[in-house]
């Protein structure tokens, strides 16, 4: 037994592993490029570009607002599939008796001898399905629904992508501000530190005053490659929002900061936000087109019909036992289904389950939609306030402490440590302006993208 089991080991060990290195792919084969791949990197380029420009070439490039746009098209086909009737069925038949072919027997009364072929019959019919209960109806009409949803969800991308774009704009430009304020700041302590060379050598000031000038004057070139690499990484953000071809343009903004002084009222604000936001909107449309889905569920419970129509032609045969004459017989059918098993209840119920989940979906957005606008409401009157302190006195009074403080330490009634510390106050007093402005302009566009506005400009 030993010796004939044997064999019969070896070979499946040998196959089993043969197959197992068959089956074995290594990984890196898996996710390695395929070599008909193209790939195309992006074009260093340097371009001056406005606020509306930038929006423009947004909705024109965005690659991913161009994949959502396949979204509409996909349920707009998906109506026209729902418009189709069913296809007929096409029936073709035949009978050719084998038995009996060819045999030729005496008739017993006649004695003649007689073909005792039986006839042969060639079929054609055709068969059509006819939808009963309205199911077309509220096929076309749920899928008219989803199509609208699906409009509505691609302009609500649409402008969450132009209002995400302004925000990386107002980041970009605050950067861009603080690069200016930085390098003005850095350029004057440059000027100092040359100034106070001099006055080493005639006397005016010791080795203490010209060191610490140095030491401020390399924090303030610190302090602007800082602000240079956020103005940098601010600008490169900018590139996402738009195509391939624009991975590596290095974007020089215009455009101001401050924005318009603007009167919102927030009842008004609510009343356009839960009206008008498509976001909402989308979401009405899909309650609708599922509640469409719950009348084709009903409809389904009426049997369709299959109507057939159906033409046979018979050969003529003349053997003694049954002699028929050549025939030409037209049939029509009738077929539905009996509904002993399924009567749709449990698909029916789904459909009204789906429609009831819409139903809260749709309130629980439009609850979200009122807080956001309340809060984004509330966010933009703390910035205005935050901004209109900056404006009054703040930024005045500042900047004419750092001219005096300037005038006092060239005249000797100051010392440097005072120059220097107004310098700091007044580039941080700067520094914070710029942030407010950008932070009331975000305020704003989150404000506009709770209530469904759109008036922001730079």
């Amino acid at each position: 037994m030993k010796r004939c089991l044997l064999p019969f080991c070896l070979v499946f060990a040998i196959t089993t592993s043969a197959q197992a290195q068959t089956n074995a792919v290594p990984a890196l084969a898996v996710v390695a490029p395929q070599p008909g791949w193209v790939v195309t990197p992006s074009v260093p380029a340097t371009n001056e570009i406005t606020f509306a420009e930038f929006l423009n070439e947004v909705a024109a490039a965005n690659l991913d607002y161009a994949a959502q746009r396949y979204n509409v098209d996909i349920a707009k086909a998906a109506i026209a599939l729902a418009k189709e009737f069913p296809n007929p069925t096409l029936d073709l038949g035949g009978s050719h008796e084998l038995r009996y072919r060819g045999r030729k027997e005496a008739d017993p009364s006649t004695g003649e001898i007689v073909d005792q072929s039986q006839p042969d019959s060639v079929s054609v019919g055709i068969t059509q399905t006819l939808l009963l209960g309205g199911k077309r109806k509220w096929r076309i009409q749920a899928a008219d629904q989803a199509w609208r949803a699906a409009a509505a969800t691609l302009e609500d991308f649409l402008r969450n992508l132009k209002l995400d774009a302004a925000k990386a704009w107002a980041e970009a430009l605050a950067t861009q501000r603080t690069v200016e304020q930085q390098r003005k700041a850095a350029g004057y302590l440059g000027e100092l530190v040359a100034a106070q060379r001099l006055r080493l050598k005639v006397g005016d000031i010791g080795e203490t005053d010209l060191t610490q000038s140095r030491v401020d004057e390399l924090q303030f070139q610190n302090d602007l490659l800082n602000a240079q690499n956020d103005a940098e990484t601010a600008r490169l953000a900018l590139c996402t929002f738009l195509g391939r071809n624009r991975g590596r343009t290095t974007f020089i903004l215009r455009g101001k900061l401050e924005q318009e002084p603007r009167a919102f009222d927030a009842d008004r604000l609510l009343g356009n936000a839960l009206q008008n936001r498509p976001d909402l909107i989308a979401l009405r449309h899909a309650r609708d087109s599922v509640k469409s889905g719950v009348r084709l569920a009903k409809a389904n419970r009426v049997p369709d019909v299959d109507v057939g129509l159906n033409y046979t032609h018979s050969t003529e045969t003349k053997n003694f036992i049954n002699p028929t004459p050549a025939m030409h017989i037209v049939g029509m059918s009738v077929a539905f289904p009996l509904p002993l098993w399924s009567q749709q209840r449990n698909e029916i119920r789904t459909a009204q389950l789906a429609a009831e989940q819409a139903e809260k979906m749709l309130q629980a957005a439009e609850l979200k939609a009122e807080i956001q606008v309340r809060q984004t409401f509330s966010a933009w009157q703390l910035m205005q306030e935050r901004v209109q302190k900056f404006r009054g006195e703040l930024l005045k009074g500042d900047d004419d402490v750092l001219a005096a403080k300037r005038f006092s330490y060239q005249r000797g009634q100051a010392t440097l440590l005072e120059l220097l510390e107004a310098q700091r106050t007044d580039n941080e007093v700067h520094q914070s302006y710029n942030d407010a402005l950008a932070d009331v302009a975000k305020a704003l566009i989150e404000l506009e993208r709770a209530a469904q506005l759109w008036d922001v400009s730079f």
